[in-house]
């Protein structure tokens, strides 16, 4: 009887190991809430103060902090929207435009 030994490599699509941009949402953490990134342009009248900016960016996907975004990179402001609630949305600045982003919840990270 012929056997066969298989030896396999690291998986990075086993649970618990790192896997690069696997998440299934767009988003950025704020006050520790998370906010999908959503295709909704925002008009430059529409902003209104900056309540933030992205510290973090990653495209490995894990846990972080308050202030990561798994799309923009560190340095990228946030704003309040004009006669909006930030616990509802937020404006994500981007190369020369605003796009929207909703409040999804607590964010589960560090």
């Amino acid at each position: 009887m012929l056997m066969i030994a298989a030896s396999g490599c690291h998986s990075p699509d086993k649970p618990g190991s790192a896997s690069s941009a696997d998440w299934a949402i767009y988003f950025v953490v704020w006050n520790n809430d998370l906010y999908e990134i959503l295709d909704t342009s925002i008009e430059s009248e529409q902003i209104d103060s900056e309540i933030g900016e992205v510290k973090q960016y990653s495209d490995v996907e894990a846990i972080y902090g308050n202030g990561f975004s798994n799309r923009y990179p560190a340095g990228t402001k946030l704003y309040k929207i004009t006669d909006t609630e930030p616990s509802e949305y937020i404006a994500i600045q981007t190369e020369g435009a605003y796009v929207k982003a909703k409040n999804n919840g607590r964010y589960g990270g560090k």
